[in-house]
């Protein structure tokens, strides 16, 4: 298991920082989470812990994350950064 950063825009910040989406689907994937803000635009970056890969594409290919994304005006491209061994 590793750390993953996850970044993406989103069309309204407010509607994304108050959905619950996250603390229902997250611990399905990995142990913890960070939220980061993007300064002076509408980015965010998550920074998960402890990620099962696997288990963490499994769920982003599902209607539920699909619905999750839409409620939670999620824009694409999703991208995730994998931390490298050792990650020093």
């Amino acid at each position: 298991m590793t750390a993953v950063v996850v970044t993406h825009a989103v069309g309204d910040i407010e509607q994304w920082l108050k959905a619950n989406n996250r603390e229902r689907l997250f611990p399905n994937f990995c142990s913890s989470y960070r939220i980061f803000k993007h300064a002076g635009g509408k980015g965010v970056s998550i920074v998960a812990e402890d990620v099962d890969l696997a288990k963490m594409q499994a769920l982003l290919s599902t209607p539920e994350a699909a619905a999750a994304k839409a409620e939670d005006t999620v824009i694409d491209p999703i991208e995730v950064y994998i931390e490298v061994e050792g990650g020093k």
